[in-house]
């Protein structure tokens, strides 16, 4: 695509989904890829001779970008209509540099971030966004939607399950170290239950026809019942029952697989009534 093509091309995306949100639309416009745009401007800049910025960039990338991504969100039109314009911008940072300029310009104007990792892609983790260095400044603004549409205790699964999540980061970097048969129970129990959450509730098959959707209910219920399964797990590792046992138990496998059968409700329900039976069976001291 030629360079002046590629530099004009966002904008006439954005006026398309203009036009569409002034009809009274919800549209979704993806920008494949921001920094294609930015290199764009830059070699224009360049024959320009205009004043480099930052490795090479014109100094009013920001502005430019800025300028794009407020185009974004909710209006009323002149007709009265409400429509609304949400921009998802891929950045592909040479390398994967995220400190290069586009990404952190990109950074300080919008509110959420989704990092996508090399590694969990090949370890086949799909979608391979990392939890850890991605964010969203909406979720406490969204607490309130939840509590009423999703879950009365959505926020604070969330937090337990991100919380979690970060606790496996810092115990990964110890398992590198001296192996996981070194760390005492609880901190084994952790690492299994946030393997859960991962392979349970953050892996996803887009091409399975149950596991490509599924609605914030059933994401609510997925978290409730690991979030029990742990209580469970801590009060059954103080009574001497070992990990190992806990992670072959059959109701963890039968969580595990529910994500891909159709009578995926009465799987999840059965489980929330057989959970606490099946924890006391395992017995202890």
């Amino acid at each position: 695509m030629p360079v002046a093509a590629r530099e004009a091309s966002v904008y006439t995306g954005m006026t398309i989904a203009e036009y569409f949100r002034d009809m009274g639309l919800n549209v979704s416009l993806m920008a494949d890829s921001s920094s294609r745009w930015a290199e764009a401007m830059r070699e224009i800049s360049s024959r320009l001779e205009e004043m480099p910025g930052e490795e090479g960039y014109p100094a009013y990338l920001s502005a430019r970008l800025s300028e794009f991504y407020e185009r974004a969100g909710r209006v009323v039109s002149l007709s009265g209509g409400l429509g609304s314009i949400s921009v998802v911008g891929a950045v592909s940072p040479p390398g994967g540099d995220l400190s290069e300029p586009v990404t952190q310009n990109t950074l300080r104007i919008v509110r959420v971030f989704w990092a996508l990792d090399t590694k969990l892609r090949e370890r086949r983790h799909f979608p391979a966004i990392n939890w850890l260095t991605s964010y969203s400044l909406y979720s406490g603004q969204l607490d309130g939607w939840y509590k009423k549409n999703v879950a009365e205790d959505f926020p604070e699964l969330r937090n337990w399950a991100v919380g979690l999540l970060q606790k496996e980061a810092e115990l990964q970097e110890i398992v590198q170290l001296v192996g996981s048969d070194a760390l005492p129970d609880e901190q084994k129990l952790t690492l299994e239950i946030t393997r859960m959450i991962r392979e349970i509730f953050l892996q996803q098959n887009a091409y399975h026809p149950v596991d490509t959707y599924s609605p914030m209910s059933r994401q609510a219920t997925y978290l409730r019942l690991i979030n029990r399964f742990a209580i469970n797990a801590a009060k059954a590792v103080e009574n001497e029952v070992s990990v190992e046992t806990i992670a072959n138990m059959d109701l963890r496998n039968t969580l595990a697989k529910s994500k891909f059968e159709d009578n995926i409700e009465e799987i999840l329900k059965n489980i929330a009534e057989t959970m606490d039976k099946e924890f006391e069976a395992l017995g202890g001291k």
